[in-house]
């Protein structure tokens, strides 16, 4: 009997114990995480968020491993297994925040792997290592007198609801806050974002719109816009410089996007016009989009930069106003428009790429297919409005029906597709066929709309002004390797990565290029050969020209919404949140080799170089 009334007591003292631990921790996190945010502008909502993100997001995960850590079997383990569980926690912020100091890089698994396995191939000086030694035994020690205090120390009795209390209210009220700065554009609040390790703050377009007006956000975005000097991000190193000798009269632009097409499905029989366009455009058969979802890759194309940047251009977006492509086009007086139904506003495309233009995304009709059609008829008669306006002009259209689940009208039931397309009920086992004759008969009726614009451009005698883009957002799995993969965001083979890459240029003849290309290289070479930009590439951008097929290897980057993957020839590490994985880029079930160091450094250089 006194042993059942003795444990809960014992019980009660052990966590406690731990608990303080954890805090007596904090201040070590804490001094880390700051130290990741020297040289942000600090107004006094930017360090009230701050406080609220510290106390709440880096503290709440801490308080739940607690509680699993008291699965342990023997009692006496669980204060001393806090501890060092501890230590490596601070000792790995403190790590981080010297490299982030340093390159801006936050060490995630991938990058950990390789300072353990090939620490002489990432260029650091051998210094380092008793540096990182010193502070390992440093960080021990503290830990040690922490354990030690621990055990002294007499808390209140009713300290633990209130550590859990103070860290559920700041985690609750950061996320909060962001969300309506999120959405908001607001710069002293998402600031924050690419400074911080491990912090993916939540977004709600929704709950923004129903509840931003109850908090004090300033409505002259020009109050929310970053200092120069205390930005995160330095896009472009330079002011672009210009020739305009050299382009006296740049091309028009069109760009017409097909969503989640693969690589194989450009062919005359699935996309017979866009097959015929290819006929006479340059053809690039080995493209990489720079994300396995719509943000990642339109970003890539636009802006030039890997997708790693995405956070600091979206925290950075009111003082960069839009990509240097844009701006060079806006700034010569093109007349511009978006016609997309893909939530550009939500997802902050509009906002980070496309400030200032016309954006048209309701349009009319039951269904996808129907909407698309809407769509057409609205960028046709855009492309009117430009051929009797006679000035250039930049326009986008983003067709739908290619998206699962897969839209087209009755007639278009060519391939014989799946009577039931729910993924939720597909395994490795499942015959991929009858669904990618779904996705098939999609691709074929966006094509359809695709001619039809092809078609007005030659009747508006427009084709032989403009260059004309084909590709696509990401590509589409279907089980191609019997992996369970399925659609896209899953994972970085070519089957998600890979996608068609079309463009008709008016003083080029048509040609097939096999050699690797990226969607960030699209930007610098419009830019170099259509705009008469005279600055190095590498000033703005991560890609190169597009023809250079006599380049040195290079390493890819792509994203999805939580993660990140580097593609070495045909490896691919993907970097989830808690590991890594190395498969081959055909083949997710095929183990992938470790990359040269020599592209493992280039690929660091590149993810740091606009950071400042």
């Amino acid at each position: 009997m006194k042993s059942r009334l003795k444990l809960p007591a014992d019980l009660g003292a052990t966590y406690t114990r731990t608990l303080l631990i954890v805090l007596l921790n904090l201040p070590l996190i804490w001094g880390s995480l700051l130290w990741d945010l020297r040289g942000v502008d600090f107004s006094a909502l930017t360090a009230a968020y701050a406080a609220a993100v510290l106390a709440g997001w880096y503290v709440l995960p801490l308080l739940v491993v607690l509680g699993a850590v008291f699965l342990l079997p023997l009692r006496r383990a669980v204060a001393p297994t806090v501890a060092l569980l501890m230590a490596v926690y601070v000792y790995y912020l403190l790590l981080d925040a010297v490299a982030y100091g340093v390159i801006r890089i936050h060490i995630d698994f991938f990058w950990l792997e390789y300072l353990v396995r090939d620490f002489a191939g990432l260029g650091l000086p051998d210094s380092s290592v008793a540096t990182a030694v010193a502070a390992l035994a440093a960080v021990l020690l503290l830990e040690f007198g922490i354990l030690t205090l621990s055990g002294r120390l007499r808390p209140p009795r009713r300290l633990a609801p209130a550590v859990w209390a103070v860290a559920a209210l700041a985690m609750t009220a950061s996320q909060v806050l962001h969300i309506v700065a999120y959405q908001e554009n607001d710069s002293r609040v998402t600031v924050l974002t690419p400074h911080l390790p491990f912090y993916v703050p939540f977004t709600s377009h929704r709950n923004a719109d129903k509840y931003g007006d109850l908090l004090p956000f300033a409505v002259d975005e020009n109050l929310a816009v970053m200092e120069e000097s205390t930005a995160s991000l330095n896009y472009p190193l330079a002011p672009l410089t210009f020739d305009p000798a050299a382009a006296p009269s740049p091309p028009n632009l069109v760009v017409i996007l097909l969503e989640s097409w693969r690589y194989d499905m450009m062919d005359a029989d699935v996309s017979p016009n866009i097959h015929r366009l290819s006929l006479e455009s340059s053809v690039f058969t080995d493209n990489l989009s720079t994300g396995n979802q719509t943000t990642a890759g339109i970003f890539g194309l636009f802006y030039g930069l890997h997708p790693t940047y995405w956070a600091a251009v979206k925290a950075n977006s009111a003082r960069l106003d839009n990509p240097v492509l844009v701006d060079a086009m806006t700034d010569r007086g093109y007349a511009c428009a978006l016609y997309a139904r893909s939530k550009f506003g939500r997802h902050k495309i509009q906002d980070t790429m496309f400030r200032g233009i016309a954006l048209y995304e309701d349009f009319a009709g039951k269904n996808v297919p129907e909407m698309d059609v809407d769509l057409t008829e609205g960028f046709l008669g855009f492309l009117r409005q430009q051929a009797a306006r006679g000035g250039p002009f930049f326009g986008l259209a983003f067709y739908k029906s290619s998206h699962y689940d897969y839209c087209y009208p009755p007639e278009y039931e060519i391939d014989r597709p799946s009577k039931n397309i729910n993924m939720a009920f597909m395994n490795a086992g499942t015959d991929p066929a009858p669904y990618l004759n779904d996705y098939r008969n999609a691709v074929r009726y966006t094509d359809m709309m695709v001619g039809r614009v092809l078609d007005e451009l030659r009747a508006l005698d427009l084709l032989d002004k403009t260059i004309v883009v084909v590709t696509t957002d990401h590509g589409e799995a279907f089980n191609d390797d019997g992996a369970n993969f399925w659609g896209h965001g899953t994972n970085y083979t070519k089957y998600e990565v890979q996608v068609p890459l079309i463009i008709r240029f008016p003083d080029r003849a048509p040609a097939v290029y096999t050699h690797r290309t990226s969607h960030v290289d699209l930007a610098p070479t419009l830019l170099t050969r259509y705009f008469g930009c005279t600055s190095d590439p590498r000033t703005y951008s991560n890609g190169r020209d597009l023809f250079d097929a006599t380049a040195a290897p290079r390493a890819y980057v792509a994203s999805s919404y939580v993660n990140h993957a580097f593609i070495f020839g045909d490896d691919v590490h993907e970097i989830l949140p808690l590991s890594t994985r190395k498969y081959r880029f055909g083949d997710a079930k095929a183990a992938g080799d470790d990359p040269p160091s020599g592209l493992l450094r280039s690929v660091m250089e590149e993810i740091n170089r606009f950071y400042k």
